[in-house]
């Protein structure tokens, strides 16, 4: 079965912490935007978190790094019985991160397998629906509107083409290998739903290993969930932690021979 590694590597804190700080939608950015690196370290030295030691904390996955991250999710709850989801795309990539956790906490392959199966294929909804959010957007207010009623635009040009309008000519990289990754993840996403693997539930693995299943599911982090996280820094929007912490998940690994 697939297993967690429960701590980052020294460089990955590190990153998880300047990027909670300089883009995640905590309630202290007044403070703290616009900060280089150096000074978000001294920053949190005044508030009495010495660097090294929340670096050291924040090594361990379970560890919320103070003063700028919002745990909430994308779920706004209400008095009474209810909750309502603030945006679809956010409500999808929560989603998403919970069927990466049954792909990894199931014990049977091939419950693993379809639990993947919904994790991409709902990672890549939410990305649809997010360029969705910001052409819907973008067309209140100007002129040249975004076609967003042609469902042929593919995801791929839909990034390429889109992205430069909605930031006024900056473009996403698309020779890295975040693009690469996201790319192939698309074609195998596209694969599945052609199969309607969802609707089968002797849904076969394709002899697929758990080390290959884990490896997918880390590859998840520099593919579509890295795309996903440019782009809302691309487009600077405030992003959820859970998207931030998505591209540092640890590593999932094999705990036992399967």
């Amino acid at each position: 079965m697939l297993n967690v590694r429960m701590k980052i590597s020294e460089k990955q804190a590190k990153k998880l912490i300047f990027d909670l700080v300089k883009y995640s939608d905590h309630s202290n950015r007044s403070l703290t935007d616009g900060l280089k690196n150096k000074t978000i370290e001294q920053w949190f030295e005044q508030n009495k978190y010495p660097f090294k030691r929340l670096v050291s904390d924040t090594r361990d996955w379970e560890y919320t790094v103070p003063f700028v991250e919002n745990t909430m999710d994308s779920k706004v709850y209400i008095r009474g019985a209810g909750i309502i989801n603030v945006s679809d795309y956010q409500g999808e990539f929560d989603s998403a991160l919970a069927y990466r956790d049954l792909t990894i906490n199931n014990a049977d392959i091939t419950a693993c397998y379809v639990a993947y199966y919904a994790c991409i294929t709902t990672l890549f909804a939410s990305l649809t629906s997010y360029l969705s959010a910001k052409a819907e957007a973008y067309n209140i207010d100007n002129a040249d509107m975004i076609d967003n009623e042609d469902k042929s635009v593919s995801l791929e040009d839909r990034v390429s083409q889109w992205v430069p309008i909605l930031t006024a000519g900056k473009a996403l990289d698309m020779n890295n290998k975040s693009w690469a990754l996201f790319t192939a993840q698309l074609a195998e996403c596209n694969t599945l739903v052609g199969k309607a693997h969802a609707s089968n539930p002797t849904l076969a693995t394709d002899g697929l290993s758990s080390a290959q299943l884990a490896a997918k599911v880390n590859d998840l982090r520099g593919g579509i969930i890295s795309i996903m996280y440019e782009l809302h820094v691309l487009l600077n929007d405030e992003i959820k932690s859970q998207l931030i912490r998505a591209v540092y998940f640890p590593d999932v690994y094999v705990s036992e021979a399967a």
